[in-house]
């Protein structure tokens, strides 16, 4: 919701789209890209600055003069679009050869074979059978804060895991790095520092060195070599600055055209103004990886030495419109939320119009026809893990990760987000479903509360929500049942955007009613059987009676949609399937993988989960453990039946009991294989609720 915040911000862009959207039917005019927009700082500059055109003539110069020769040279070619060939591929593994053969390799080379790896689509763990990222973290420290440089860019371009047992970490590279921004005039450190330091711009220390590293460059980067250029604008764009922007101009020109300036008619780049010949080598090279980075920081934001195939995460990206979806497509080669779009823009021939702001970045004024006024306005959400995902930045500096649904939807003063659905017994046998919606209100203050006048569709029935954000219906079979919210309203943007679930629907409590068979729960438990119903927490086993059935043993899969209840999460959607005997369709099937894919539980064998069995009192507490971060290896409580207490379980067992969560069941017994009850169940939710763990 943080974009709904930084768009009332904004109002005086113009982000909206018109009441009057009739779809995304719009296609590509001849000749244009996929998306218009453009910050303030470039607008000016845009119109006379063509970077593909130079970085066309610039590969048609190294063409012209023995082609690519260099390491560097492929790498540039590469980030620039271009296939490089099978010959130079085997050359870099004979190169890989020539220096693993040293008495003490260069790590700064083997660090540029692995950018170049990762550049031409090579794994930089298997070039001709070395693994350079291992032989990389086999050194115990490198020479000098180049080398720092280089091995982190190294790491970071296929976002390569290091070695166990390796004797410095990423942070140590930093902090390295970050201590050679000392003021000395050193452009080209500077540039390469920011290079390196972009994907670590949220600590503290960084983002203070690189204010210091852009001051200087700004105030005193000089026009005497266009390497020293070339290589600030890498480090900017790389660091997420736009090259452009004013604060580098000199004379009337942007980084970009004094870059430009060094540059010949034969399509190459001098080492300075004065020189007649263009330098293949060193000037044409950077500026050639200079341009490519500056075009992809205009199109995603991304540094030139990532190679974005290694983070590609597979997204499904919907669009909402004012009265229904407007589109439900995917995206596969998507790193930050921009990606996605773009990617699905291109495929099918939509254009987007946007703004890109200097300080909040880009926001969406169209999609295909639709664009507009201020009432109504394009927004994105992320949903993670079956809720909404908090956004603390723009659509090309939000990093997807595997699984993530990307929303785009229209949005008004009043939209927001559904926070919370959930299900309770209402008199008469009816069943009250709530919804809860997050929203900004009038002073921009994220504020949570009933989602009134919205749609919830369940169990082959539409209620419209009341004031107090709940509808009611009558005959709901009990079970986990599949939900839609929707939140559609003529004249004005949708109150909350479409949003799918499923939730726990019994015969529960309703106000003054009582259980039909309350003689059968025990006195110990009946105030928390009662409080676990009224939080809907445990739902009753009839759909013709209100009964809780106290005795009855607690199953595998039902702690495990309890256990996610507890903690507030959602079942997610769209798991493969893990166990046999856990399939796809059935209520239980994405409780159980979201429980798996959190670690809050296992299968009793890698391929069967045995859904129906009863748990255990030492498994439970397995569970709970895990999902409270309880820590009981350093209890010293003992047991009569200790012995009895399976190994695996035996500090989540005193971890739980020290915690007044789960008893012993006589005297200093802890009966670890006896089944756990739903009385027994309601206790432990209850106790939970008494310790702060969890909140209703």
């Amino acid at each position: 919701m943080l974009g709904f915040k930084r768009f009332k911000s904004l109002a005086s862009l113009a982000l909206s789209v018109s009441l009057a959207v009739a779809g995304l039917s719009a296609a590509l005019p001849a000749g244009k890209s996929y998306a218009e927009g453009a910050s303030a700082a470039t607008v000016a500059a845009a119109a006379s600055v063509n970077v593909q055109a130079d970085i066309q003539a610039a590969i048609g110069y190294v063409n012209a003069n023995g082609g690519v020769s260099s390491d560097w040279l492929a790498f540039s070619f590469a980030r620039a679009g271009q296939a490089v060939s099978a010959d130079y591929k085997t050359k870099l593994a004979a190169g890989v050869e020539t220096e693993w053969a040293k008495a003490s390799p260069d790590p700064t080379a083997l660090a540029r074979f692995a950018l170049v790896a990762n550049a031409v689509g090579l794994d930089a763990r298997s070039i001709g059978g070395r693994d350079l990222i291992a032989k990389l973290a086999s050194y115990p420290s490198f020479a000098n804060v180049y080398a720092d440089i280089f091995v982190l860019l190294a790491l970071d371009s296929g976002n390569y895991e290091l070695p166990a047992g390796t004797a410095w970490t990423r942070g140590d590279l930093v902090a390295a790095i970050v201590s050679g921004i000392d003021g000395s005039t050193v452009p080209d450190l500077y540039g390469m520092a920011l290079s390196a330091l972009g994907k670590y711009k949220e600590r503290p220390e960084v983002a203070a060195a690189a204010d210091k590293a852009v001051a200087w460059l700004s105030a005193n980067l000089a026009d005497d070599n266009s390497e020293a250029i070339a290589q600030t604008i890498v480090g900017l764009a790389a660091y997420g600055i736009d090259p452009a922007d004013a604060k580098f101009a000199k004379g009337g020109s942007n980084l970009i055209q004094r870059l430009l300036a060094f540059k010949n008619t034969d399509g190459g780049f001098k080492h300075q103004l004065s020189d007649a010949a263009s330098d293949k080598a060193f000037a044409t090279e950077q500026a050639l990886r200079a341009l490519a980075a500056y075009g992809l920081f205009g199109t995603s934001h991304r540094s030139v030495y990532v190679n974005a195939a290694s983070q590609w995460v597979a997204t499904g990206v919907a669009i909402e419109g004012l009265n229904g979806p407007l589109a439900a497509l995917s995206a596969t080669q998507a790193v930050y939320a921009w990606d996605a779009l773009v990617e699905i823009a291109d495929r099918n021939k939509l254009k987007l119009g946007y703004t890109d702001d200097p300080q909040y970045g880009k926001f969406l004024s169209a999609i295909g026809d639709a664009k507009g006024d201020q009432s109504v306005y394009w927004l994105y959400a992320v949903k993670r893990g079956g809720a909404y995902a908090p956004i603390d930045a723009s659509l090309e500096k939000f990093r997807l990760q595997a699984g993530d649904e990307l929303y785009l939807y229209l949005s008004g003063a009043d939209s927001g987000l559904v926070k919370s659905v959930t299900a309770k017994a209402a008199a008469g046998g009816a069943t009250a479903v709530n919804v809860q919606y997050t929203y900004y209100d009038s002073s921009f203050k994220e504020v949570t509360g009933p989602a009134a006048g919205v749609q919830v569709a369940i169990g082959g029935q539409t209620a419209t929500t009341d004031a107090s954000g709940t509808a009611t219906f009558k005959g709901l079979s009990a079970g986990e049942l599949a939900y839609t919210v929707t939140g559609y309203r003529a004249g004005a943007a949708p109150r909350v955007l479409k949003y799918s679930g499923t939730v726990a629907v019994g015969a529960g409590q309703a106000d003054g009613e009582s259980f039909a068979d309350a003689a059968d729960i025990s006195s110990w438990a009946s105030e928390a059987v009662n409080e676990a119903y009224a939080a809907g927490w445990l739902q009753g086993i009839s759909t013709t009676e209100l009964k809780f059935a106290p005795k009855q043993q607690l199953t595998r899969v039902q702690f495990a949609a309890l256990i996610l209840r507890l903690l507030g999460e959602t079942p997610a959607s769209g798991a493969k399937q893990t166990f046999a005997d856990v399939a796809p369709g059935v209520w239980y099937f994405d409780a159980v993988m979201t429980a798996k894919s959190k670690g809050l539980i296992g299968g009793v064998t890698t391929t069967s989960f045995k859904p129906n069995d009863a748990i255990s009192r030492q498994d439970l507490a397995v569970v709970l453990a895990r999902a409270f971060k309880l820590d009981g290896s350093g209890s010293k409580t003992a047991f009569s039946d200790q012995g009895q207490i399976s190994g695996y379980a035996l500090a989540s067992v005193r971890a739980v009991y020290d915690k007044g969560l789960l008893k012993g069941t006589s005297g200093t017994a802890f009966d670890p294989k006896a089944k756990v009850t739903r009385e027994m169940a309601a206790v432990i939710a209850s106790n939970l609720l008494k310790q702060g763990l969890i909140s209703k």
